[in-house]
């Protein structure tokens, strides 16, 4: 199975999918409403914690972002994520350095590697947050650690009305929320912790 990307310069381009039941790739049309109200990322840098395939990173970075930082700490997804963005660079002649991919727990690469490759403002910082829907205390252990790091940038953070946490105790931890994106039971808060 692939996914496109939806538009930008790797308009098409398709991108192979982890042989795993543990990961989920953003649904199309979520992806699609996301990007068509955010179109242009040009000047902000996109981090992906729970990866997978690497659709939401390579979407920003097709989109114009600076650069992306791509994690995911299951084996067999990070090996599809590290192929699938070893491609694309390669396909589209991009500076390799503008894509960065990773295996570590999302939580250690909040707390070592964000303050680190972030040193500066964090205000055209887009964080993407999409880990397992049933993993209830990992979505809010991520929000704390953000919250604690003082981290000022803006948070896409996707759950599931059946499985994951309510949109209104996800809603709660935010400060601001600039939109909300719904698809079926899927939806994403695009909002600020701080």
């Amino acid at each position: 199975m692939s996914v496109k990307i939806l538009g930008g310069v790797a308009r098409g381009y398709p991108l192979a999918t982890p042989k795993s039941d543990l990961t989920k790739p953003t649904s199309i049309m979520i992806r699609r409403k996301l990007f068509d109200w955010r179109q242009n990322l040009e000047g902000h840098i996109f981090i992906d914690l729970f990866a997978g395939s690497g659709s939401m990173g390579l979407e920003a970075l097709s989109r114009g972002a600076t650069k992306v930082y791509l994690n995911d700490s299951q084996k067999i997804a990070f090996l599809t994520l590290k192929q699938n963005t070893e491609k694309f660079m390669k396909a589209f002649k991009l500076d390799p350095s503008t894509a960065q991919v990773s295996g570590l727990d999302a939580i250690k690469w909040v707390k070592k590697e964000l303050p680190y490759q972030l040193s500066e403002a964090a205000e055209h910082v887009i964080i993407y947050l999409d880990p397992p829907y049933e993993d209830h205390a990992l979505y809010m252990d991520v929000l704390n650690e953000l919250r604690e790091l003082k981290f000022d940038g803006e948070i896409w953070l996707e759950s599931d009305r059946l499985v994951g946490p309510k949109l209104q105790v996800l809603t709660q931890a935010f400060s601001s929320v600039t939109k909300t994106i719904e698809q079926g039971d899927h939806f994403v808060l695009v909002g600020k912790l701080l």
